[in-house]
């Protein structure tokens, strides 16, 4: 006769609560916590440019752990945090190499263990609501589920995850080529993981299901297959506990100039007060989406008589101007949209630049040249500025919906 579950004890598993379903993963969930304190690293070379990746570790005094191999001997670098949009970071490259001027902060290196390759790096500020990733108490086991966040060189994305497990905690001896026909050795405690790493991700924190730093990116091995080594956190507090960065004290950060928000420039006195003000309100919203829409009027093309008169009478030479002159103006204004009329000679150019072209239909410049000839044309300019505004707010698509 087969065993029966008494009936009392049936009833009493049907009554009991069903526990909530996690619709996020370990994984996701440490992510999103140590996401917005992971840095990319631009550092100088002879050769050109160096990138890596790096972690806040300390808020209060601006401190960032990366690499030594990431800036090497430079006394300063770069450093970029993700911006955000829609509770997502930016993970396109050219977001952040266009946007250079504005979003950089400026580091120097303040303390060097060439030894277990780590280096710790003061930012002149820090972005409002970053935090410090805390570091972990002791080393992982191996078996531990670890996760790992880095900017991989070969790859057009910035801020990647990787899920990894902890193979073995061990010191080791190794050697590297840190620059071409520089190779240095090193040697530190490391946590050697399955995690597929790649160049430009070093620096980067390797962290436990706590988001706590257990380790910083070393890099993966050449010639086998899911073997990373990272350098062990504890390898990092005696780093912490020398004098150079004891001695950083906590100071008023830096304060970085805020980039004014974007309004008509009418000197021509082409739109009328109202239009102007409508078309303000609407830049400051485009602002506030991190788009900046440059809209100018001039009387007559800034330059001399001579190449005025060119201009007057040669399209080529006026095209060839207008483009030189619209682009230097959006360098200026640090512009992501660039429309530039002038009255003397009759001539309108508009640009757009960086990864504003990836977030517009392939024919918006069309469109907005069509729509402003038109309403210059038929006397309606006030139409015109209205109408462009309005093209550029219905066909702008966010990043992530493009393919």
């Amino acid at each position: 006769m087969p065993a029966r579950w008494p009936l009392a004890l049936l009833t009493l598993a049907w009554l009991l609560p069903l526990a909530p379903a996690d619709d996020k993963s370990e994984g996701s969930k440490v992510y999103k916590k140590a996401v917005p304190s992971v840095v990319w690293i631009h550092s100088k070379r002879d050769s050109g440019l160096a990138t890596g990746s790096g972690s806040l570790i300390d808020k209060d005094r601006r401190l960032v752990l990366t690499n030594y191999h990431v800036v090497l001997d430079n006394p300063s670098a770069k450093v970029f945090f993700p911006y955000f949009r829609d509770g997502q970071p930016v993970a396109e490259k050219d977001y952040y190499r266009d946007r250079a001027k504005r979003l950089a902060i400026d580091a120097r290196v303040v303390a060097l263990d060439k030894k277990a390759d780590l280096a710790i790096l003061r930012l002149d500020s820090i972005p409002e609501g970053a935090e410090a990733i805390p570091l972990a108490t002791g080393s992982p086991d191996p078996g531990d589920t670890v996760h790992s966040i880095g900017s991989a060189g070969k790859s057009d994305a910035l801020f990647g995850y990787v899920k990894g497990a902890v193979r073995q905690v061990y010191k080791k001896e190794w050697k590297a080529e840190v620059a071409p026909k520089r190779v240095a050795t090193f040697e530190a405690k490391v946590v050697e993981t399955d995690s597929p790493t790649n160049p430009g991700d070093s620096g980067g924190p390797l962290l436990n299901a706590k988001g706590e730093l257990v380790g910083v990116t070393e890099g993966g091995a050449l010639n086998a297959q899911l073997l990373s080594t990272f350098v062990d956190v504890s390898e990092v507090k005696s780093l912490l506990a020398t004098r150079a960065v004891k001695d950083v004290k906590a100071d008023k950060p830096t304060v970085k100039k805020e980039r004014a928000v974007p309004t008509v420039s009418d000197e021509a006195k082409l739109f009328s007060d109202e239009a102007v003000k409508a078309a303000n309100t609407a830049l400051a919203e485009l602002f506030k989406g991190d788009l900046d829409v440059m809209i100018e009027t001039h009387s007559v093309a800034t330059t001399d008589e001579k190449e005025l008169d060119d201009l007057r009478k040669k399209k080529d030479v006026r095209d060839a101007y207008m483009k030189r002159f619209t682009r230097s103006r959006m360098v200026l204004k640090e512009a992501d949209v660039g429309i530039v009329i002038v009255k003397d000679p009759k001539t309108l150019y508009v640009e757009l630049t960086g990864l504003a072209e990836k977030e517009f239909p392939d024919d918006i410049v069309k469109k907005l040249v069509a729509t402003l000839t038109d309403g210059l044309k038929t006397n309606k300019p006030d139409d015109a500025l209205k109408n462009v505004i309005q093209i550029i707010r219905d066909t702008r698509k966010p990043l992530k919906e493009k393919k």
